[in-house]
């Protein structure tokens, strides 16, 4: 599933609370230059997968490398040098704005007493101009729609400058042209080195841009692998209990829709909190 040297390994995760394991046995690598999609059912368990691998969940069983160390043998600072995390949402008490918001992730990088240098203007801007903030810098982040401010979210990780980023469902709310525009910039991101996994609902997204798949199924484990292995006929239907209809465009390429619904889901949804 590696596109470059693996910057980050997950091996053998068991992901969930307390005693209530919501997704079991998950490995794969993360890539310089890959980018993976995440898929599954609603409560399947994206979130609370990339909230293991990003350290804010304890992992049951298994582990999360990071450069072959790890991640919790690693102290914050170091691994905020290495992977950066983007939420859902995100939001300001106060109305900070948009650049002091992108300014923020600096601070792993000079501490938390540590002065602004050329170098963090420099990554500040480049972040900014990345995802289109440059001309709205100033404006109040509490003021910004649902898609702008995961623009910022995600402008704040870049600015961080790790080689390793998690997006969870980045694509949520946006009107289909900016989910395109958005899926294109990260595939820039990751022509451009960044390893990237992007946890997603659309099936059609994760097609066309992803180069490996990490789809949970209803018992909590995953198929991984290359589009064409994972989003076939079968797996599908049995990870969304949906029926799909394959085709394919000229100018698109293949693409998926659903189709009817298979019956109940039984288990399979409202295993994890948000996800």
């Amino acid at each position: 599933m590696s596109s470059g040297f693996p910057v980050l390994s997950v091996i053998d995760l068991d992901a969930g609370y307390g005693s209530r394991i919501v997704a079991k046995k998950i490995s794969f690598d993360l890539a310089s230059g890959g980018l993976v999609a995440l898929l599954g059912v609603n409560g399947s368990g994206k979130t609370t997968i990339i909230k293991t691998i990003a350290g804010l969940l304890p992992p049951l069983s298994g582990c999360v490398t990071l450069g072959g160390k790890p991640l919790q043998k690693l102290s914050l600072r170091e691994r905020a040098k290495c992977l950066a995390y983007v939420p859902q949402t995100g939001g300001a008490a106060w109305p900070f704005t948009i650049r002091e918001v992108v300014a923020a992730a600096r601070y792993s990088r000079i501490g938390a007493f540590g002065s602004f240098g050329a170098a963090d203007r420099v990554a500040v801007d480049a972040a900014l101009r990345a995802m289109d903030l440059s001309e709205m810098e100033g404006r109040p982040f509490t003021t910004l729609s649902g898609g702008e401010a995961r623009r910022v979210l995600i402008a704040r990780a870049l600015a961080q400058e790790c080689p390793a980023i998690l997006l969870d469902e980045p694509c949520a709310h946006l009107d289909p042209g900016r989910q395109i525009e958005l899926m294109e910039g990260l595939v820039d991101l990751s022509a451009g080195g960044k390893a990237l996994l992007v946890s997603l609902h659309d099936v059609n997204l994760a097609r066309r841009y992803a180069k490996s798949i990490v789809l949970v199924m209803p018992d909590g484990s995953a198929v991984t692998g290359s589009p064409d292995r994972v989003l076939v006929p079968e797996t599908l239907e049995r990870a969304y209990n949906t029926e799909f209809l394959f085709g394919h465009h000229e100018d698109y390429g293949r693409y998926v829709l659903p189709m009817a619904t298979l019956g109940g889901r039984g288990d399979s949804a409202g295993n994890g909190q948000g996800d």
